[in-house]
């Protein structure tokens, strides 16, 4: 089953930075479109819904270049002592910064158990990555 219409046009409304929304809040666009603003709550909720707003979100605002192009205004403004967003633009920056990481996998091994030598490579390698990876965060957090 397809989104509607009015479906479609509720997505290119959320995609719409705040402050350029027409109508401004979700009630004047639920009576624009003449259904309750429930209704419009409830397709939130929806799979279809969320699988068509994702999708159009990533071929919009999620492209790996526009990602880039904010990164490095970010860190522009991040590291310009002048600019009186610098503190916020470098908070926003590593909260961004740690959001493009791919998760972290947790690998436990019990060593008294399991030997080095019998575990996979996959297993050895993931060990190592969560390792390095703790280290390089305790490092970051110490300058």
């Amino acid at each position: 089953m397809a989104i509607s219409a009015d479906q479609e046009r509720f997505i290119e409304w959320l995609l719409t930075p705040k402050d350029e929304r027409r109508p401004r809040t979700q009630n004047e666009l639920a009576i624009d479109l003449g259904v309750s603003a429930a209704k419009l709550s409830s397709w939130k909720s929806e799979t279809e819904f969320l699988q068509a707003w994702d999708g159009k979100y990533l071929r919009t605002i999620g492209s790996p270049e526009t990602k880039m192009k904010i990164m490095q205004t970010l860190m522009g403004t991040a590291t310009d002592e002048d600019d009186p967003k610098h503190v916020q633009a470098a908070k926003t920056f590593f909260e961004i910064e740690g959001s493009l990481r791919p998760a972290k996998t947790q690998v436990d091994v019990n060593v008294a158990a399991t030997p080095v030598s019998d575990l996979t490579t996959d297993q050895l390698n993931a060990m190592l990555a969560s390792k390095a990876g703790d280290e390089l965060g305790r490092r970051r957090e110490a300058s």
